[in-house]
């Protein structure tokens, strides 16, 4: 056998130098390479190892395999890590290869082996090339390789330079590797138009376009909106598009534009707001079957402690006697009692506010046996579908699909003898959604869909609507189902100003964490905190992540505790620190929120851009003066909804030339209506309207 390298040291080859850049993800794409042997067991072993054949034959091979995989030359019998080896080797492991050594066999020698490895081309979630346009392709006569032709064409810049000619799409596992080298489907190498062989179910694709469009008939005069993060920048009616069915020739197949699953780029809104994303009707949220209200405030007659929505229900859900080992009224009182002593998150006091105390009758604040759990003083406000929130990583990130999030708002009521009334404070279960593939969202965003058809026509007043949410809800709320992301509390009734603070399930009990997204107020928020200089630092290092809404706030800078534990503030609370050095011009990625400039300069308009979406995603800012908020977005009295939700504009608090709208409901309502219509058939023109046109958001809010 003629081997490049025969007799070499195996120490030396493991030993190699490290690996240029040019090595970097050469060869193959999301595939197994070929079969590889270029050692035999000669001298002391067989070496097939990875820094050799990066040396000799680097487009065989990639710097990173995930995996590898090894056969006798001439067996069909595979083996990887971790199974019995039919020899001993020294090394066996993707990232180094195989490595045996004729010594330490009873044969004294080596079989011949050959190997392979499981090699990915980077997503574009780990690079900075820019997608320009997406494009599928139905072949009209289908071939081996699948039904269709994706082409997906880049900015043609160093980024696009340094996908090294291929790339990665995964849609429910399934790997589609694109490349722009003339390979496959590709027409011409190096033109910035990658092409891959595609299967799409196109069946599915006819379904969800009838779905839609049967719909889209129930509303007149449909709206859609454009969106900057949560900023509205354009409102226009709704009008659908049509593609060309002219034949296109690639490779010499023809094809015709693939159907799409919505007739437009941008969904429309489809749903009543009331229906399917904030339920506020108090035939819903005070129904007597459902819900608990020790006050009846209501007068709907909601007195069962027990109902499924009941806060006490909730709580106790929560709990995991296995886990917590307390009781239920162990595991609340516990809860409260987070009020009643100084707690800490991040290494950072939360002070008491021991005016909880008041609100529990018969508590004395310390023992749980004091504690009726039958008298709990809440009643629900709202449930709210929050599947904005889901992301997945169709588009190219790299970290695991995020389902989108349940909410059951509560808020606090009082008795004072025979008196009893609402009190200013809200506590919010959010849990996450029992499903993040594309296609149990997309299923889940069809029952929201449906819930909002039977609203329509039953009424929320029946028993038809309670159903079906309450089928949608039981998925997260049933006891020990594990899926509460946060609790988090909004409050001025125990202590003043108002404040926020979030809790977690640890260790089986609730306990106080951060505040995401929102640095300690107290250290860091005003032009003359102590801290000050590190957020303006802060935002002047991470401008361009914080103008495309792509950061996270860190818990600590250095040595200061810079994630806040809570929050206290009010009327007009915003971030005003402004970045005085920012970048000469916006990142590719973002989009204005601005809708009146008044002339303000470039540079004037970034470091402004800056301030507001750091500010705006922040907790207390958020519920205060960056959307000239009353401290809540659902009254804690009256159920009503805030300005930023249902429609606003909104003057910079710093800077008073500049104007932002703000329409979140249209957004959520959007979003909702595009995952329904969301093709999950390997279909990569999703990397073109999941994150940007559904109007998504990264963050928690």
């Amino acid at each position: 056998m003629n081997k490049k390298i025969m007799g070499l040291s195996l120490l030396c080859v493991l030993s190699a130098a490290p690996l240029s850049p040019t090595h970097a993800q050469t060869g193959v794409s999301n595939a197994w390479t070929a079969w590889l042997d270029r050692d035999e067991p000669s001298g002391q072993g067989d070496a097939e190892v990875l820094p050799a054949f990066l040396t000799e034959t680097p487009n065989s091979v990639c710097t990173t395999p995930s995996a590898i995989e090894a056969r006798i030359r001439g067996t069909t019998n595979v083996f990887t890590p971790g199974m019995t080896l039919p020899q001993t080797m020294r090394t066996f492991e993707p990232t180094k290869g195989l490595q045996c050594y004729n010594v330490d066999q009873r044969s004294g020698s080596c079989a011949d082996y050959e190997v392979r490895f499981l090699c990915a081309a980077p997503t574009l979630g780990q690079t900075k090339a820019v997608l320009e346009k997406m494009e599928v392709f139905k072949l009209q006569a289908p071939v081996s390789q699948g039904n269709a032709i994706a082409q997906a064409t880049f900015k043609l810049d160093a980024a696009m330079e340094a996908l090294n000619g291929r790339f990665s799409f995964d849609m429910e596992g399934v790997i589609t590797a694109f490349n722009d080298r003339a390979e496959g489907a590709d027409e011409k190498s190096g033109d910035g138009i990658f092409s891959a062989f595609i299967t799409m179910n196109f069946t599915d694709i006819t379904d969800t376009q009838t779905a839609f469009n049967n719909k889209l008939r129930t509303v007149t005069n449909p709206i859609v909106r454009e969106f900057a993060g949560r900023s509205v920048v354009t409102t226009k009616t709704f009008a659908a598009t049509s593609s060309s069915a002219s034949t296109v020739l690639i490779r010499g197949m023809a094809t015709t534009a693939a159907p799409e699953p919505l007739p437009a780029p941008t969904p429309p809104a489809l749903v009543l707001a009331e229906n399917a994303l904030v339920i506020n009707d108090k035939a819903v949220v005070a129904n007597a079957g459902l819900t608990f209200d020790m006050c009846n405030t209501d007068g709907t007659g909601n007195s069962n402690p027990n109902a499924a929505w009941s806060f006490k229900t909730l709580l106790s859900n929560l709990n995991n006697e296995l886990t917590s080992g307390i009781t239920d009224q162990q595991f609340i009182n516990e809860w409260l009692r987070n009020w009643m002593v100084d707690s800490f998150a991040n290494d950072t006091t939360i002070l008491a506010r021991t005016g909880i105390k008041g609100f529990f009758p018969g508590w004395d604040g310390v023992n749980a046996q004091t504690l009726n759990l039958d008298q709990l003083p809440f009643r629900l406000l709202a449930i709210v579908n929050r599947i904005d929130l889901a992301t997945i990583p169709a588009y190219g990130a790299s970290n695991a699909n995020k389902p989108g999030e349940i909410r059951f708002v509560f808020g606090l009521v009082q008795r004072n003898g025979s008196q009893c009334s609402a009190a200013p404070m809200t506590a919010i279960f959010e849990y996450r959604d029992a499903t993040s593939s594309c296609s149990g969202l997309k299923d889940l965003a069809n029952k929201w869909l449906n819930l909002d058809s039977i609203g329509v026509q039953f009424g929320r007043n029946s028993a038809n609507y309670r159903d079906a949410l309450k089928a949608i809800t039981d998925t997260v709320t049933a006891p020990n189902a594990n899926k509460l992301n946060q609790l988090r509390t909004n409050d001025i009734a125990f202590g003043s100003p108002w404040q926020l603070r979030e809790f977690v399930i640890s260790g089986g009990k609730l306990s106080p964490t951060t505040i995401k997204q929102t640095p300690n107020p107290v250290q860091f928020q005003a032009t003359t905190a102590p801290g000050a200089a590190t957020t303006k630092d802060y935002l002047q290092q991470n401008a361009n992540g914080i103008l495309c809404e792509n950061y996270t706030v860190p818990e600590t800078i250095g040595t200061q505790r810079f994630l806040g534990a809570s929050t206290d503030y009010g009327f007009s609370t915003t971030w005003p620190i402004t970045p005085d050095v920012v970048p000469a011009s916006f990142p590719t990625c973002y989009k204005s929120s601005v809708t009146n400039t008044n002339g303000t300069t470039l540079d004037t308009r970034i470091k402004s851009e800056v301030r507001h979406k750091f500010a705006l995603n922040t907790c207390d800012a958020c519920h205060s003066g960056e959307t000239r908020t009353g401290f809540v977005h659902i009254d804690w009295a009256t159920r009503g909804l805030s300005g930023f939700m249902t429609g606003i504009n909104v003057t910079d608090p710093v800077n008073s030339l500049l104007t932002r709208q703000f329409n979140d409901l249209a957004r959520r309502n959007q979003a909702l209506v595009g995952t329904a219509a969301t093709s999950c058939t390997t279909d990569p023109r999703i990397l073109r309207s999941f994150r940007a046109q559904q109007a998504r958001l990264r963050f928690i809010h």
